[in-house]
């Protein structure tokens, strides 16, 4: 038993915690690294995957570059800056879906939306988003005016307090915030035509050490492996297969815009990785 131990101790996944009680937004995400981490035990041995202490993006980040920080494996998407802080498996947690974006707006507001063909119409409406996050620089790249708040939580009563038009979702999100949310406010909904495209693949990673090194070299393997095996596609259709019908993704008005802040080399020529509606 004791070897076990240690063996696991020597895997020991600390993992960014949900911001609040009820963000679930990386459900998925662990157990598709816990997939990963069983499907290699065979070659690296026992593990153990376990969440930190609640802290936003911006602490998580910060912590992982910490030495004996309290954070080993991290979920974000992919910025330049972080590239050069931490190493990433460049291998898409949720197949590139959290580039899809939805938006969260007041109901009687769909006629105003209703009409938008192009970017440039998209310009008039103002958009809500957490002021760390780097879909910021994206939406203000594009032109889009972009209203940010201190907190993920915060963003919600901006929105009903008409502090923005619209706060733009992944599809991936959507659903459960506004189940939560709804309760609260009543007139809160999806906003039912559009669909905003950008790249924002979602990747596991690890700090910049030895310790992280390994880790990464791991959870790579296992990652291939669930691709391999048709792992990965079962898990992305058992989350998001309902999703992708619910929001009828293949029949929105699809309007792409860049991600200046995504760094060189991303694997977009390996189709086995990307969700295409």
């Amino acid at each position: 038993m004791a070897a076990a131990d240690d063996e696991a101790a020597q895997w020991r996944f600390v993992h960014n915690a949900p911001e609040t009680a009820d963000d679930q937004r990386y459900d998925y995400h662990w157990r598709v690294l816990r997939a990963a981490l069983e499907v290699t035990r065979g070659k690296y041995g026992d593990y153990r995957l376990e969440p930190g202490e609640p802290m936003s993006e911006k602490l998580q980040v910060i912590e992982m570059q910490r030495p004996q920080g309290g954070l080993n494996t991290l979920v974000l998407d992919a910025t330049l800056a972080l590239e050069e802080a931490l190493q990433p498996v460049k291998i898409p947690i949720d197949k590139g879906l959290l580039g899809f974006r939805v938006f969260l707006i007041q109901a009687e507001d769909q006629p105003r939306f209703a009409d938008v063909q192009s970017l440039e119409q998209l310009r008039q409406f103002r958009f809500g988003q957490q002021r760390e996050w780097s879909d910021v620089a994206v939406y203000q790249a594009a032109g889009l005016p972009v209203i940010s708040g201190s907190s993920y939580e915060g963003l919600f009563h901006m929105l009903m307090l008409r502090r923005f038009d619209a706060f733009g979702r992944g599809v991936t999100e959507v659903g459960g915030e506004l189940a939560h949310w709804r309760k609260k406010y009543p007139q809160m909904a999806i906003e039912d035509g559009l669909l905003l495209y950008y790249p924002l693949p979602v990747y596991f990673w690890f700090p910049r050490t030895d310790e992280g090194s390994r880790h990464a070299q791991r959870v790579e393997a296992g990652m291939l492996a669930l691709i391999a095996d048709g792992t990965l596609d079962r898990l992305f259709t058992e989350e998001y297969g309902e999703v992708i019908q619910r929001f009828n993704l293949h029949k929105r008005r699809m309007l792409r815009i860049a991600n200046p802040g995504l760094p060189p080399g991303q694997p977009f020529d390996n189709k086995a990785y990307w969700f295409v509606p």
